[in-house]
């Protein structure tokens, strides 16, 4: 019988199962959806029994549908980095899983500042002083939940949980570790010092351990799913999206458009900048991952979507090809609108959680056609000053790899490569993420002795090489951007107030 890998992908709206065969194939998807949670301001929570119901449910269906086709080797998990769930000693959940779009523990930013910078902790995990991270988080719980707090014993992962509730093992991968922010990266443990300064102890966290160990599940759990199937415990989404692309053996760049953005690439050892600006994680035990990511992603169209295309109710693809009508016709510059899409705050590469939404140039004339493409316009240009920041530090590129929901935008890729002025390509139905686990389990597993050795062919599905004229464009109107946002940060904390 023929064996099978499977790659499951717990994002932030939705976990997606793959069932891939041995030349990483996908034969069969499930993808269940669950509520993000975000009904007072700045927060962005998921119930975490709701995801893990949303797993055993994919994979108990992927199970079924499957085992005709063949057996399934192993389980690999991808995860989204930067969720916190405080738990009690029975791992009870005592919060909501607190996502990487929560934005109320900003407050702790600069208090968080000045310890990092008198202790080097930037250089220690790789992670700044930022909202997104665990230790702004705690602070937050601390202040704000002292009972909830109080009666805390660990602080987790949602990937964390739901491989408790799955083997009944208490760990975490280097990946998302890496991704908390308290990880010391050089050490591979976590870093003494932060967890002095809040009052903590390496037992209020998971033991960490290398995404390429393979675990058990308890015997209720196989009972649910159907069968017996070794457990690995996989890496975070960016870095397997990464891997799942292709992108360690030709050591290219990678961006990403989901719900949030991201450009990174592969590194045998830490990078850090000294200006900041980038962080770096981990995808395994030897393997590192400089990068930068924002806020802001497909998470601006949707937003544009519920609110500027009323009436819309068709399918997210069909969404894709509305704006692809919309914005095709609009001229580089949207006719003169800037659209600084800070709806959920900022990471890299100035890391403000008070950068919100701004709009400027707005006329009578302007459509919401104009503001679509002012949005995707905006979002490419805070993925260019990560570009630009990572090249500073590593090396120039001329072909990036791009995957993500936008890709299903013929529009949005050729616009990338137009603000970028590089070769952009793109695989035909590519969840990189879940690919990328699949690829960590069969490494785990012994089908391949390292990453490099896996020779897997994707369809590419566009390929969008830039227009000298309009590059040319983009370049002075990413530099107007940069400006217009310059003039303005020292209102977003102000706003912030009200």
């Amino acid at each position: 019988m023929e064996e099978l890998y499977c790659g499951t992908d717990i994002g932030t709206s939705s976990v997606k199962i793959i069932v891939f065969d041995k030349n990483f194939k996908p034969l069969y998807k499930v993808i269940n959806s669950y509520e993000l949670i975000s009904r007072e301001k700045n927060r962005a929570e998921l119930n975490p029994d709701e995801v893990y119901n949303a797993v055993i449910k994919g994979l108990r269906e992927c199970y079924e549908k499957v085992k005709g086709m063949g057996r399934l080797k192993f389980i690999s998990f991808s995860s989204a980095l930067h969720s916190m769930i405080a738990v009690d000693e029975s791992f009870n959940p005592l919060t909501n899983c607190i996502t990487w779009a929560d934005t109320r523990a900003m407050e702790f930013n600069d208090m968080l500042e000045d310890y990092y910078n008198e202790n080097d902790i930037y250089n220690k995990t790789g992670c700044l002083p930022h909202a997104i991270y665990m230790p702004a988080k705690i602070l937050w719980l601390k202040k704000y939940k002292p009972d909830v707090y109080e009666k805390t014993e660990k602080f987790i992962t949602i990937k964390e949980y739901v491989i408790k509730k799955i083997t009944g093992k208490a760990v975490v991968d280097y990946s998302l570790a890496s991704g908390s922010g308290i990880l010391n990266i050089h050490h591979k443990d976590w870093e003494q010092n932060l967890l002095n300064y809040l009052g903590l102890k390496k037992e209020n966290f998971s033991c960490v351990i290398d995404g390429k160990v393979i675990l058990k599940m308890k015997e209720e759990v196989t009972k649910i799913i159907g069968g017996d199937i070794p457990l690995v415990i996989g890496s975070g989404d960016g870095p397997l999206a990464n891997l799942g692309a292709g992108a360690l053996s030709g050591n290219k760049y990678v961006a990403t458009i989901g719900s949030s953005g991201a450009v990174r690439v592969f590194s045998n050892s830490p990078v850090l900048d000294p200006k900041a600006k980038t962080w770096c994680y981990m995808l395994d035990k030897d393997i590192y991952l400089p990068g930068g990511a924002i806020n802001n992603g497909g998470i601006v169209l949707q937003w544009l979507k519920d609110n500027l295309f009323d009436g819309f109710k068709g399918e997210e693809d069909d969404f894709y090809s509305l704006i692809n009508n919309y914005v095709k016709e609009i001229p580089p510059g949207s006719r003169g609108l800037i659209f600084l899409p800070f709806l959920t705050g900022e990471r890299s590469p100035n890391w403000n959680p008070y950068a919100r939404g701004l709009i400027i140039g707005l006329s009578l004339a302007h459509t919401n056609r104009d503001l679509a493409k002012a949005a995707m316009e905006g979002i490419l240009f805070r993925m260019n000053s990560i570009i630009l920041a990572l090249e500073d530090l590593m090396f120039e590129c001329d072909e990036v790899l791009a995957n993500g929901g936008f890709t299903r935008s013929e529009a949005w890729l050729q616009m990338m490569a137009d603000v970028f002025g590089k070769k952009v390509i793109s695989y035909k139905d590519h969840e990189a993420s879940a690919t990328g686990a699949a690829m960590i389990g069969a490494v785990a597993c012994g089908d391949y002795p390292d990453y490099t050795s896996i020779k897997a062919e994707f369809e590419i599905d566009s390929i969008k090489l830039p227009d000298p004229d309009r590059h040319k464009k983009y370049r002075s109107i990413f530099e107007l951007h940069e400006r217009i946002y310059d003039r303005n940060r020292e209102f977003f904390q102000e706003i912030a107030q009200y």
